[in-house]
């Protein structure tokens, strides 16, 4: 089964349309009616970048939409251009941090003090020592309080010490009853500053230049944490994200695409003078010292990166490691990656099932279920879905971007769906699963028309 789309018409946001067509009319009509808004409940959709794998190949791609606005021109979206892929990024950081646990620089279960430069401790169980198992699985205690990242110049330790200007009187802890690291699931960004830190302090290099160094680069990517990277090479390969919603988060379904990232000028980490469309931002952190400010890349959403690019990542997993004759990883990371450290117990109540939304019994409760080293794990049933299947993968929510990463591993199967914004709010807890609206759209879209491979 394949199918290769295109484009028809360039008038407001353009549509995929199929060639080579081997799904029957009635499925590109659904995947439409979901991109133009036409399900009751589920917003229009700015854009959708969208690849099925089966059997551990590609078989369907799908671009539709608007990638960014160029002197009055809608630019449509096609399958190479890069975004923001928000909480994705996550993963595909734990794939460098697990290079350094290959070679024995840094162990899963080792006190993660023993790499940062400073003693971690949650100030509410000083005896209990913080791992990277932890960290990954969002079970260390650690909390994003208000924020979770820095500008250039600021210390990540002041995070966690005591006066620090970041301390924010201890709010990046959790404190109470069943809190302590190793047993309450809380989903927190912060956690990926710690992995990014020790990331810099055991290779000696920035994030930014690691990650692409490491696995990017080998798996012949040009997607990178510096959004820089991207956009003085291929200016016109960056997407933009959109929402139609004002300053004021006011929605306006029937106003036009609103700019919410990405869009003419970019800050190649936080706190730098944004440089426009192509321009040379000259020295990026010069004599930056690895381990001073982790966050400055955002590991935990900065990635810019296409659906292709996560197909070779997809691919990278399903292969144990190995794809295209590149070994990046041996099959037991892999596992490792993909093994629940974390489970929900609803009769101790471990975890914030919602994800982000700090309210426990939020619109989203239940999202969270199982969860590995940065994967996401869900059986389908536990999402209210038939299908007796289990995904794992990783969701990525931020400035408009809603994007699923998910492989069936006992099929071999994989879905990488990329949403750039929204017309209308979209809703979470809304559809049939614990997602937003239009995402919840997509997923059933695609187990529906792209069954098991094992069932055909």
């Amino acid at each position: 089964m394949c199918a290769t789309l295109g484009f028809l018409g360039l008038t407001g946001v353009t549509r995929g349309i199929a060639a080579n067509d081997s799904l029957p009319p009635e499925a590109y009509e659904a995947l439409d009616a979901i991109v133009t808004g036409k399900v009751q409940g589920s917003p229009e959709i700015s854009g959708l970048q969208m690849v099925v794998i089966r059997d551990g190949k590609p078989v369907f791609t799908h671009a539709t939409g608007l990638a960014r606005v160029d002197t009055g021109e809608n630019i449509p979206l096609t399958l190479d251009h890069k975004m923001r892929i928000a909480s994705i990024s996550k993963l595909v950081a734990t794939i460098g941090l697990m290079k350094l646990v290959e070679k024995g620089e840094v162990a899963l279960d080792a006190d993660v003090s023993d790499y940062l430069g400073f003693t971690l401790r949650n100030p509410n169980f000083p005896n209990d020592k913080i791992t990277l198992r932890m960290v990954l699985s969002h079970s260390s205690s650690i909390r994003d309080a208000s924020y979770y990242w820095l500008k250039v110049g600021e210390k990540f330790q002041d995070f966690f010490r005591p006066g620090g200007a970041h301390y924010e009187d201890g709010a990046h802890f959790a404190s109470g009853e069943g809190q302590q690291p190793g047993e309450f699931f809380t989903y927190s960004n912060l956690n990926f500053g710690i992995m990014a830190g020790v990331i810099e302090m055991v290779s000696g290099k920035r994030f930014d230049r690691y990650m692409r160094e490491e696995v990017l680069l080998p798996l012949g990517l040009g997607a990178s944490y510096n959004v820089c990277d991207v956009t003085t090479v291929n200016p016109d390969g960056m997407a933009t994200l959109f929402r139609k919603r004002d300053d004021d988060g006011n929605w306006h379904p029937d106003g036009d695409w609103q700019p919410q990232l990405d869009s003419k000028r970019f800050s190649c980490t936080y706190g730098m003078e944004p440089v426009g469309r192509g321009e040379q931002p000259g020295p990026v952190l010069e004599g930056y010292v690895p381990g001073e400010n982790p966050t400055a890349f955002s590991p935990q959403g900065g990635l810019r990166a296409s659906a292709k690019d996560l197909t070779k990542i997809a691919r990278l997993l399903l292969g144990g490691g190995e794809v295209d004759g590149v070994r990046l990883l041996r099959p037991e990371s892999v596992k490792a990656m993909a093994t629940p450290f974390w489970r929900y117990d609803a009769g101790t109540e471990n975890a914030n099932t919602t994800g982000e939304d700090a309210n426990p019994d939020g619109p989203s409760k239940g999202l969270m279920q199982a969860y590995g080293l940065s994967t996401h794990i869900v059986h389908l049933p536990e999402w209210n879905l038939e299908e007796d299947r289990t995904l794992t993968g990783h969701l990525g929510d931020a400035y408009g971007l809603m994007g699923q990463f998910w492989i069936d591993f006992e099929n071999g199967d994989a879905l990488i769906a990329l949403i750039t914004g929204t017309a209308d709010d979209p809703a979470p807890g809304s559809g049939v699963t614990p997602m937003y609206r239009a995402e919840d759209e997509v997923l059933r879209w695609w187990l529906h028309w792209f069954p098991a491979s094992s069932k055909n």
